[in-house]
């Protein structure tokens, strides 16, 4: 089933929005679920705990005016009982006194009429000094609570005085609760999924911004930005990580744009050479020695694509990390000295004096074939962009953590805009062009890569007129 052929209450349930809603309401009404119930519990606790209380209060009031009564050898009296103890809050409760024998001696007049039988299992815990409660309900009538209390003078049992009152005001009390909590607790869930509702809408507010201006953006015109609110919190950091991201997209196809035009300039001019080169030879008879003269202009361009192709190559595999280094130990002062006697040919015919400064014996782990390569091609670059009567000087020295490699010279330098791009690959600044047009830009591209693969750095100050100086830091073998 698609998204769009869903049924609405499906994709209604799906949506963050009202889950937030029925998560924060579902909570908020258990909590008062809970809260009314405790409250209702312990209410009727505390009801029923006061209720008994007053009961035991009588009973003993009463059982202490019939042991006065016994002493004195005065028949009880009912009436006599509630002139003595004037104590309105005894109305409220009924009373009767049960000899040992079971028989009722006196009761109160607010006695109910309908029989509350003395059962056999509270008589016996009378006769063993036990306190009692029971409660009965009558059909059509109040609910009474009984209490049976006997009455002990010297260890010996008297009386059973029982003790009761109408259950009516507490269950009125707990009629009324149970109405409203019926009555607030849905009241409250209902009021609480409408908060939960607006409180999610406004949290994904900003979300819902983000995903109208997330839908705007296209490959084509990555400009535009999530607008990120004063407030600092999850949501602002989100934008604010989702416009790095953006950023960062944009830079990258920036790049491939370059690139892709930079390598269709780099290799339009050599097969340009060539398809000129071979219509020039065939649209007339040539000898053989003009012919030759062709086929080696039309290798050296073939030679140029070749190693423009391959440089490409190693680089697309570096950034995949499928081109892997035979690390081992090299030491970098005797691999600088070869490498100087590799180019001092190059530098003579260029007429540039080639010095080689401190050499000190420096141990890295690395790739020897590689890290050749990276002193051949900064010291390269040094010499092509380096006019004549110039000096290039390099230098292999050491701090504590470190290999240092320095190569410096005294060419055309480079401009300070073009500082941080001349390590991007196929470019080169108009002056570079100028001096040496044969340059595919892709020297210092291949330089940065072996010295990020052994975990170092390169960098380069550069003064137009006044030359450059190429730094590469390596980790010391340890």
């Amino acid at each position: 089933m698609s998204l769009k052929s869903r049924p609405k209450w499906i994709a209604l349930g799906q949506s963050i929005r009202v889950r937030l809603a029925l998560w924060y309401g579902g909570i908020l009404g258990a909590v008062f679920i809970f809260l009314g119930v405790l409250f209702y519990v312990n209410l009727a606790h505390n009801l029923n705990t006061d209720f008994n209380h007053s009961l035991q209060l009588t009973a003993e009031t009463v059982g202490r005016y019939a042991l006065e009564r016994r002493a004195l050898l005065l028949p009880l009296n009912a009436d006599d009982l509630f002139q003595e103890i004037n104590d309105p809050e005894l109305f409220n409760d009924f009373f009767r006194i049960i000899d040992s024998s079971g028989e009722i001696q006196i009761r109160s007049k607010n006695h109910p009429k309908r029989i509350v039988p003395l059962t056999p299992d509270v008589l016996n815990n009378a006769l063993r000094g036990k306190i009692a409660f029971e409660t009965f309900t009558y059909p059509g009538r109040n609910a009474i609570r009984l209490m049976t209390y006997p009455v002990i003078k010297d260890g010996k049992l008297i009386s059973v005085l029982q003790v009761g009152g109408s259950l009516q005001p507490v269950e009125d009390v707990l009629t009324r609760l149970r109405f409203m909590l019926l009555l607030i607790l849905p009241t409250a869930l209902i009021l609480a999924l409408i908060g939960g509702w607006f409180l999610a809408h406004e949290a994904l507010q900003p979300v819902d911004a983000m995903a109208q201006v997330a839908r705007q953006i296209s490959a084509g015109d990555l400009s535009r930005r999530i607008p990120i609110r004063p407030r600092q919190d999850e949501l602002s950091q989100l934008a604010e990580t989702f416009n790095i991201m953006i950023g960062q997209l944009e830079a990258s196809i920036q790049q491939i744009l370059q690139f892709s035009a930079d390598a269709s300039h780099e290799l339009r001019t050599p097969l340009t050479i060539l398809k000129g080169e071979a219509e020039i030879a065939l649209r007339q008879a040539r000898s053989v020695e003009e012919f030759k003269q062709t086929l080696v202009s039309s290798l050296e361009e073939i030679n140029r694509m070749s190693r423009i192709v391959e440089d490409l190559f190693l680089l697309s595999k570096g950034d995949l990390g499928e081109e892997r280094l035979e690390k081992e130990p090299v030491e970098l002062a005797s691999l600088m000295s070869d490498t100087f006697l590799q180019m001092e040919l190059f530098a003579k015919d260029k007429k540039v004096s080639l010095i080689l400064g401190r050499n000190e014996e420096s141990w890295v782990t690395g790739d020897i074939y590689r890290l050749r390569e990276l002193f051949l091609n900064l010291i390269e670059n040094a010499i092509r962009y380096t006019p004549a009567e110039g000096r290039i000087t390099a230098s292999v020295f050491h701090d504590r953590r470190e290999a240092m490699v320095v190569v410096s010279d005294s060419g055309i330098g480079i401009p300070e805009k073009d500082l941080p791009r001349i390590f991007d690959r196929f470019y080169r600044s108009e002056r570079a062009r100028d001096m040496y047009p044969k340059g595919s830009g892709l020297g210092l591209s291949i330089c940065r890569w072996i010295v990020l693969a052994h975990h170092g750095k390169i960098e380069v100050e550069s003064e137009p007129g006044r030359g450059s100086t190429f730094t590469v830091r390596l980790p010391l073998l340890t």
